[in-house]
């Protein structure tokens, strides 16, 4: 004869198959962030749903009621682990090992040995019995307000975890919705099961529905698992990746409300404002950064440093949510002492240069003129020149030095249309008048592009200069020719020279002087910074014929003929 299972077991019976199949997947990620805990849900789940299908098969009284010591030890282990879940999956690790956890823990317990005792005491429920319903062995009890008191607490511990995962949803939007989702709403079937039976509602109030419901929680937590492997990408990274990013950033960062309450700081911050950052939490702003005026823009404070006075660039942002509101902003502190130093520095250099040591020297000059024309000695006059190219010398130097600084400004100069063939031919019949040679000037006489035409012109002229100057052809000859491929122009400035020397070129390529490793001037380096300010990139290829200089500038172009390239038509410059 066939043995018929009942329904309520075999439904019971089902959950726990699966529960064990799914622990057996889930074990192998043991170690994860949450996974230990959640494999503790999926256990108690597993006890609990066993338990139950046996207990449903007993109708000895005193064996039945034995069952229900694993079912509550499930029932309640579950909601604990589901927390602890909740509390690593979503970065919160210091939660899981905090004294409220651990009462919580002993709370479960104690009800657990509450239920155990329960035919002792009757505070749980009273009027045990058997009562067979469907097939089973049902029970008919009477509900104590104890048992109520338990549940409401299981549940606010359940609920817990929901919320916790449900804000990891709504924080890091898509990146973790599908499994965030899924999980945080699993339990939900179950706990409906659960009220159900605790307040006898429903056709079969004998039975609890609760462990027959677990197919539909373990179907979602299994979808989390396996549509996104959520061991594998879990909101605690994000999370700690936000909190030890403003730790990280090197900067003071100050978070307040609309209020202008600080209600978050990295240690920076808590250092530059002098406090230690508990004591700043829920501190006004104004109180101890009188200074700094969340409406403003450009604001710098200073503050005293262990051994001098630093100085800091604030920068304010505004926080809203996600209805675009205003709820807060973000300040940053960031240590510009060493800038500004720089920036002083820098300016004074240059007042020296272009006002000081150039006056100096054009008076020096202008001696060493005079004193040349009233010797009668050729030697001395020989020297006298040596010595007034060298004056000239340095008084170039301050140019190009004037020039560093408008390669510094570039910001502040902005950008408009410039043609380019008579910016070159303008270049061209000045530099070879000074210098001698020719400039070909093979670009096209349509081509306009949108740069600033100070750094442009300083680009041009400091290649053709240097072509023509350090020539040692009887003939020095530059030659400037352009592709243009859509928006993009790209120079080329040929010359007929020697050939840049490798350790200037090693020089430029390595971002910096040493005393060993250094160039002869800043020709080079101006050609760098110029075309980085103007957005472009520059490289050199010289050889025994000659250097050949191309400069990239992209997006830029606004007209040119044709496809751009060179034509060869025009004239070289004498």
């Amino acid at each position: 004869m066939a043995v018929t299972v009942p329904w309520p077991a075999v439904g019971s019976f089902v959950a726990g198959v699966i529960s064990i199949l799914f622990l057996r997947y889930l074990w192998p990620y043991r170690g994860e962030k949450g996974a230990n805990y959640f494999i503790g849900v999926i256990g108690c789940v597993t006890l609990w749903t066993v338990s139950y299908g046996l207990a449903l098969l007993v109708f000895e009284p005193t064996l039945r009621f034995a069952f229900e010591i694993p079912i509550w030890l499930g029932l309640n282990g579950s909601a604990v682990f589901f927390l602890a879940f909740a509390f690593e999956y979503t970065g919160r690790t210091q939660a899981v090992e905090s004294t409220l956890m651990r009462g919580l823990v002993g709370f479960q317990l104690f009800t657990t040995a509450l239920v155990a005792t329960n035919p002792v005491h009757g505070l749980v429920w009273s009027e045990y019995s058997i009562e067979p319903v469907a097939g089973v062995a049902g029970v008919a009890v009477t509900n104590e307000p104890l048992l109520f008191a338990i549940l409401l607490i299981t549940g606010m511990i359940t609920t817990a975890g929901i919320v916790l995962l449900a804000d990891a949803f709504a924080s890091y939007g898509p990146l973790y919705r599908y499994q965030t989702l899924a999980i945080a709403v699993s339990p939900v079937p179950v706990f409906a099961g659960i009220v159900l039976w605790a307040f006898q509602i429903g056709p079969v109030p004998q039975l609890n529905l609760a462990p027959l419901l677990f197919p539909v929680h373990l179907g979602l937590d299994m979808y989390a698992f396996f549509r996104r492997n959520m061991f594998e990408l879990t909101p605690a990274a994000r999370r700690a990746g936000d909190q030890t990013a403003i730790e990280d950033l090197g900067i003071g960062v100050v978070i307040v409300d609309d209020d202008a309450q600080i209600i978050n700081l990295n240690e920076a911050a808590a250092e530059i404002l002098a406090h230690e950052k508990r004591t700043l939490l829920g501190t006004q702003l104004g109180e101890v950064c009188p200074e700094v005026d969340l409406t403003a823009t450009g604001q710098r404070i200073q503050r005293r440093g262990e051994r001098r006075q630093r100085e800091y660039a604030v920068s304010i942002s505004e926080i809203t949510d996600s209805g675009g509101n205003p709820v807060g902003h973000t300040v940053t502190l960031q240590d510009i002492t060493t800038e500004r130093q720089r920036e002083q520095r820098l300016a004074v250099l240059n007042r020296v240069l272009r006002h000081n040591l150039r006056n100096d020297l054009n008076v020096a000059s202008g001696y060493l003129d005079i004193v040349s024309e009233r010797t009668d000695s050729e030697q001395m006059r020989d020297m006298l020149a040596v010595a007034a190219r060298n004056v000239d010398g340095v008084l170039e130097l301050g140019e190009k030095a004037r020039s560093v600084e408008r390669t510094l400004n570039a910001d502040e100069l902005g950008t408009e249309p410039v043609v380019i063939a008579p910016l070159l031919d303008e270049l061209a019949a000045s530099l070879a008048e000074d210098h001698g040679g020719t400039v070909d000037n093979r670009v096209p006489a349509e081509l306009v592009i949108e740069t600033n035409p100070q750094l442009l012109r300083s680009l041009f002229a400091n290649l053709i200069e240097n072509g023509l100057e350090h020539s040692e052809a009887n003939k020095p000859a530059v030659t400037v020719d352009v592709v243009v491929d859509r928006q993009n122009a790209r120079f080329d400035i040929r010359d007929n020279g020697p050939g840049i020397p490798t350790h200037e070129l090693d020089v430029i390529d390595e971002g910096e002087e040493t005393d060993l490793e250094h160039g002869s001037g800043i020709g080079l380096w101006l050609v760098t910074w110029a075309t980085t300010a103007l957005g472009g990139s520059v490289s050199f290829d010289t050889g025994e014929g000659g250097t050949t200089v191309t400069v990239r500038l992209p997006d830029v172009v606004e007209s040119t003929v044709g496809n751009g390239e060179s034509t060869g038509e025009k004239q070289p410059t004498a």
